[in-house]
């Protein structure tokens, strides 16, 4: 009977081991699910901080995942584009404009060959009875162009009142530096002439385009009147103090800058016509 029950006793030491071990295992199970379900949440359990005999909990703390700051880029600044204001060009009558100017063209561009004065270097304009106007007589003259004062002379035969205006090259339009092949260093002048009134200048003032310089009129060998108006090209800043010829009391220096002007071939005639009718696309 003691062998039987020696054979069912129990080792209390080894049940006590067991069940430690069983603890054991059962707190290290709930542990690691609390670290898992932790994890699936993406965040870390917190350590307590100890404070004195207390331990108070910290925050969560929150994924160590850094993002990266955008900063926006400037796009660049594009300059704004300042239009090229439009070059100026009217026509030499105040009271008939551009279109007008071939139905009272009296004489046209006929020029002599090169050395020679005679025949004519400019066009007339004139007209009786025209656009409801009795004569073109006191008609008041402009500027073609704006430019600079290069001639204002008196009553010197044969041109008579005169005035001539210096465009230099650098304020023309393209359209009329291609067209009459004029150079950088070049200019265009313009002759009025036989007018009957001048509006005083000094030589070398501006003047700008449309602005008045005096009156249609019959001074120097016209015999009525009318406008005649000369265009040439020549070497920038020439200046014409005074010019006559085919009378006596004409003085050398007036001869000469007449045939400077005239013959000598430093300032190349062109029809006007080819500017006052010239229709830009």
């Amino acid at each position: 009977m003691r062998d039987f029950w020696r054979l069912f006793s129990i080792d209390f030491s080894t049940l006590r081991n067991a069940g430690f071990l069983l603890l054991l295992m059962s707190i290290s199970f709930g542990c690691f699910s609390q670290q898992k379900s932790a994890s699936s949440e993406g965040v870390t359990s917190p350590s307590p901080v100890m404070t004195g005999e207390e331990a108070v909990p910290t925050q969560p703390l929150k994924s160590s995942i850094v993002y990266p700051t955008l900063t926006a880029t400037p796009l660049p600044i594009r300059p704004t584009l300042t239009p090229t204001p439009e070059i100026k060009i009217c026509s030499p009558l105040l009271s008939t404009n551009r279109a007008e100017l071939i139905e009272i063209v009296s004489d046209g561009f006929h020029p002599p060959p090169q050395g020679q004065d005679g025949r004519h270097q400019g066009v007339d304009f004139a007209y009786y009875r025209k656009f409801g106007r009795s004569t073109i007589a006191g008609e008041i003259v402009q500027t073609v162009f704006a430019g600079n004062l290069a001639a204002s002379i008196n009553d010197r035969f044969p041109y008579g009142n005169v005035v001539i205006i210096e465009t230099p090259s650098a304020s023309l339009p393209l359209w009329v530096k291609e067209l009459l092949t004029i150079g950088e260093n070049d200019a265009l002048y313009t002759l009025y002439a036989h007018l009957g009134e001048l509006y005083p200048k000094e030589l070398g003032e501006s003047v700008s385009a449309c602005q008045a310089i005096g009156t249609v009129g019959k001074s120097g060998n016209a015999g009525v009147a009318h406008l005649h108006l000369e265009m040439r090209i020549g070497i920038a800043s020439q200046r014409f103090p005074s010019m006559a010829y085919y009378v006596a009391d004409a003085t050398p220096e007036e001869r000469q800058i007449y045939l400077m002007w005239r013959t000598s071939g430093e300032f190349r005639a062109i029809d006007p016509m080819l500017v006052l009718a010239y229709e830009t696309k």
